[in-house]
């Protein structure tokens, strides 16, 4: 969840109440109210993230990202059975 928030800080499309880009903790905050959890803190959160390996520093985001690919290749696979017959 921490790859979520800090892509989303990081990104500057989430505004707060005056327009500006949200800090990080207000879209941490969003994200705990939102799914009942809590990061701790989240700048640490954001530390750890950063000092990852540069090959996984967005490893939960590729592992969703892959099962969305898999998921339309399945999907195109039974597409083109059907259009075949």
């Amino acid at each position: 969840m921490g790859e979520f928030a800090v892509s989303f800080e990081l990104s500057g499309q989430f505004l707060n109440a005056e327009g500006n880009p949200a800090p990080l903790i207000l879209i941490s905050q969003a994200f705990e109210q939102a799914f009942n959890f809590s990061f701790g803190d989240i700048y640490k959160s954001k530390e750890r993230i950063f000092s990852r390996k540069p090959f996984n520093l967005t490893k939960a985001l590729d592992y969703l990202r892959n099962l969305i690919v898999r998921d339309s290749r399945k999907k195109k696979m039974k597409k083109d059975e059907f259009s075949i017959r």
